[in-house]
């Protein structure tokens, strides 16, 4: 771990979700005018069933997706039943947070430049309440299944970084992937996301849930630092792997 980065990254990460994450759910879709008139045929055949799910049906599985949510975000805890986890606890806590903050950031820098429409705005039979409503243009990608499969794929990469003699590693991988395949099922029935959207979410956060506690296997040099850009600025990163 370097902490002058690590640090940093995780912090810049976490304020990053708040702000986006606000500014997501206050955004209003662009050409309101013509919501009344969207239809599921509208969508490419791949993700048309989500914009036909019964709207009656989708609260109950929001509310549990929700639940998977918050279970998947605190489920490396069970870790600390490891002793050598124990053992660094301190370290492993941090590099579950930045997992957690650049997994974040991933979805906000997908979100907010490609407003896509969620899957209910299709739906004639969804009501204007809801289609008029927040939180609309935040499809891609499904972040409930991002979050989750982050927590899971890193709890089984640091396991077995930590336990390299422990065997059935492709069982457990694929164990890992049954929390963030139901959460991202539950918001397909909820209508909140496209199928493409959830698969999206899931290789995103399994990938950052491998590739984070990858990096601090490695010998890295890293670069950051501010840039100017046109109309506004941003953040220059480089990492190399030795």
């Amino acid at each position: 771990m370097n902490y002058y980065i690590d640090i940093p990254v995780t912090a810049v990460g976490l304020i990053a979700s708040k702000y986006g994450t606000d500014y997501l759910r206050d955004r209003e879709p662009k050409n309101l005018h013509k919501i009344p008139t969207l239809r599921p045929d509208d969508v490419w055949f791949f993700d048309r069933s989500a914009a036909r799910v019964d709207p009656a049906e989708g609260e109950k599985a929001l509310d549990i997706s929700d639940i998977f949510l918050r279970a998947g975000m605190w489920s490396p805890l069970l870790m600390y039943l490891d002793p050598k986890v124990r053992g660094i606890w301190y370290d492993f806590a941090l590099l579950h947070t930045e997992t957690q903050a650049i997994n974040a950031a991933a979805y906000l820098a997908a979100a907010i430049p490609i407003p896509r429409l969620r899957p209910f705005m299709f739906n004639p039979e969804a009501s204007d309440e809801r289609k008029f409503g927040e939180n609309t243009t935040n499809s891609f990608f499904s972040g409930h299944a991002s979050v989750v499969a982050a927590s899971t794929f890193f709890m089984v990469k640091v396991y077995y970084d930590l336990h390299p003699e422990a065997k059935n590693k492709l069982l457990f991988y694929g164990l890992a992937c049954l929390p963030p395949a139901y959460t991202g099922y539950l918001r397909y029935k909820g209508a909140k996301h496209f199928p493409s959207d959830i698969i999206t979410g899931f290789v995103v956060g399994a990938a950052t849930g491998i590739l984070v506690p990858e990096l601090r296997k490695r010998k890295t040099a890293v670069k950051i630092y501010p840039v100017s850009l046109y109309k506004g600025a941003g953040i220059y990163l480089s990492i190399y792997l030795k």
